[in-house]
């Protein structure tokens, strides 16, 4: 009998071997007996949490399916391979192609300016919304003390510590002359928007 067939665990190796002496010699042969046995609640663990893994991937999938630019136009149906398509997905959800001919036939009718004027006033909208932001972060960071730490001395090195405070009024003065600038801005900006037909 050739060694391929037999088991390359030791024990087991040495067992079959003795079957096979035994046989040879027309003795009665040891059976072994192998029993599967499956845990039920591990088997349940496992499969939910491959479950689990499937619907986190699904998740992150569909998530980065909308960051990404489609082969093709969802208008047209043209392959996307410019990077010029790419930008007027972002922008427009369609191809560079389709927003030229968009723009053509806004020109045609006469409206083009005004649709410029708009997405030039939209900007603009949300640059004031910026700058409000940033002016209210900069009044509630102002207001705060603030310490800071230096190492002084030659010889023996002590760390010193100094807090320093701006003048909280000026800077809710200043704060609320900036805020009412941007909020009369916004109102300006959002009539003159209103007031542009396309």
């Amino acid at each position: 009998m050739s060694d391929s067939i037999l088991s390359t665990n030791s024990r087991e190796r040495s067992r079959q071997i003795k079957n096979i002496s035994r046989v040879a010699r027309g003795e009665k042969v040891e059976k072994k007996i192998f029993v599967q046995m499956e845990d039920i609640e591990e088997k349940k663990k496992r499969q939910e949490q491959i479950l689990k893994e499937r619907e986190e991937k699904s998740n992150r999938s569909d998530v980065l399916k909308e960051a990404r630019t489609p082969w093709f136009c969802p208008s047209c149906t043209k392959t996307m391979k410019s990077h010029l398509d790419d930008k007027m997905y972002r922008l427009y959800n369609h191809c560079f192609d389709c927003q030229v001919k968009f723009e053509a036939k806004l020109r045609a009718k006469g409206t083009f300016e005004n649709w410029e004027r708009q997405k030039v006033l939209k900007n603009k909208l949300s640059w004031i919304d910026d700058m409000v932001l940033s002016v209210e972060n900069w009044k509630e960071e102002a207001s705060k003390p603030y310490e800071i730490q230096e190492s002084v001395g030659v010889k023996d090195i002590e760390l010193e510590k100094e807090k320093w405070s701006q003048n909280t009024e000026q800077v809710e003065k200043m704060a609320s002359e900036a805020l009412e600038e941007y909020t009369k801005m916004k109102e300006e900006t959002q009539k003159e928007l209103e007031s542009i037909e396309i």
